[in-house]
């Protein structure tokens, strides 16, 4: 067979592909790209017209918008390619709607009319990724505003939707609780950058959001939520007053930026409930600090636990097992190492923390693992006691780039810590557990 036999071979095997084949093709592509596909015959023309995934990622371009002359001219671009696609799709339904440029509340008017555009549809997941080129968060007061069209409001109802994602966008309370209350279907709800209203608080049976994530959101002094069938809630940012109550299928809790001094509540804030959750991730800042061993709560069915802690001057973070010690059903013990220099001191090994049996933990991962005694303290911690070890996973690579070390030095430094982490962890394996060095 010829190449060129080869070539209108495959190209007849495309062309026999049902239109709901090559729609699903098409999906997987950037929407520019889609778009450029309808020059390759009469019937490939209109195919994209009836895209049900429209994913409109300008990432890409934000290595040319190294001046505001050029950030004008990216934004003009994509705003008219957003245009000219959603004035020329045909399909009545879109599952998936995603934008995701730097934008800002210069361009209010068209991104009012894009999510007019996706809730006409009736889209199931709704992104809006307006983040700075520089990924850094804005001025609230530059942020575009999120608004129920009107037409969506003389409805009542967004019937379809199902996952919704904020970044770099501004949600006022009285808005996010309209959205709740005429979303019966909504499950996703994330929040990132944005800038919402000081006191956030919903719950009832009409609400039927399973995971409610806010990551560095502005304003926010309080969170209450109550009454209905959340499975996860993550929180990261400052502190605030935390409210759960009455959620019986609440699995999964994510709080960080958790402070360890005299001033920390944060178990006091998940007591209501503890006795549901089988997951909990803590990213603890200042641990220098102390952390206060009587506020700790009995966890009685948390099997996940992740601690996330800064580890800046190799000092020992062994009180913090404490908190593994409240989970009786503790199966994989993860612990995260934020360090900008890997400093290392000269001291013998403690043991400071009391012998704890741990029966059911079969897992420990460690990210950040340098080999520095700290590090090597938390290791011999967990091996001196899981009876049923089976794994140890260590990634020595850095988890906060920046400080005194790029993110150049700090791979140039991975091979001398993953040799220390295999001459200092290898003579004190258990028979029967593997250890893997990442």
């Amino acid at each position: 067979m010829t190449m060129r036999t080869r070539r209108q071979s495959k190209g007849d095997f495309i062309s026999k592909m049902p239109d709901d084949v090559l729609l699903m093709i098409l999906s997987l592509m950037p929407v520019k790209d889609a778009v450029v596909t309808g020059s390759l015959s009469m019937r490939w023309n209109d195919l994209w017209r009836n895209l049900v995934r429209l994913n409109f990622d300008g990432t890409e371009a934000f290595h040319k918008m190294a001046s505001d002359k050029l950030c004008v001219i990216e934004r003009c671009k994509y705003v008219n390619q957003v245009y000219n696609v959603i004035t020329s799709h045909t399909r009545p339904t879109v599952h998936d709607f995603r934008i995701r440029f730097d934008l800002d509340a210069t361009e209010s008017d068209e991104i009012d009319e894009w999510v007019e555009f996706a809730l006409d549809k009736k889209v199931e997941t709704l992104e809006l990724d307006l983040l700075d080129k520089t990924y850094d968060i804005r001025d609230p007061d530059e942020n575009y505003e999120f608004r129920l069209p009107s037409s969506i409001s003389m409805a009542g109802e967004m019937l379809s939707l199902k996952n919704l994602f904020l970044k770099g966008v501004s949600l006022l309370g009285p808005t996010l609780n309209d959205i709740l209350m005429i979303s019966p279907h909504l499950e996703k709800l994330y929040l990132f950058g944005t800038d919402v209203y000081p006191c956030i608080c919903f719950g009832g049976q009409g609400i039927n959001l399973k995971h409610f994530k806010l990551v560095s959101c502005s304003g926010i002094e309080s969170i209450s939520l109550h009454g209905f069938g959340l499975v996860s809630f993550a929180y990261y940012g400052p502190e605030i007053e935390l409210h759960l109550s009455d959620l019986p299928k609440l699995k999964e809790v994510v709080i960080g930026e958790v402070s360890v001094g005299l001033e920390n509540n944060v178990f006091s804030q998940i007591s209501s409930c503890a006795l549901y959750l089988q997951a909990l991730e803590l990213d603890v800042r200042s641990p220098k600090k102390g952390l206060e061993v009587n506020a700790i709560i009995k966890l009685p069915n948390v099997k996940k636990l992740l601690l996330a802690m800064d580890a800046e001057e190799d000092d020992c973070l062994l009180e913090f097992t404490s908190i593994a010690q409240a989970c009786p059903s503790l199966e994989t013990f993860s612990i995260a190492l934020h360090w900008f220099s890997p400093l290392k001191r000269r001291r013998k090994i403690r043991r400071v923390a009391a012998p704890h049996v741990h029966k059911h933990l079969k897992c420990l991962e460690m990210s950040g693992y340098y080999g520095r005694i700290s590090d090597l303290e938390l290791a011999v911690y967990v091996i001196d006691n899981a009876a049923a070890l089976e794994k140890i996973v260590i990634d020595p690579c850095c988890q906060a780039f920046g400080g005194r070390l790029s993110k150049e030095d700090c791979l140039k430094r991975l091979p001398a810590a993953r040799s220390s982490a295999k001459h200092q962890l290898t003579p004190l394996l258990p028979p029967g557990v593997d250890m893997a060095i990442l």
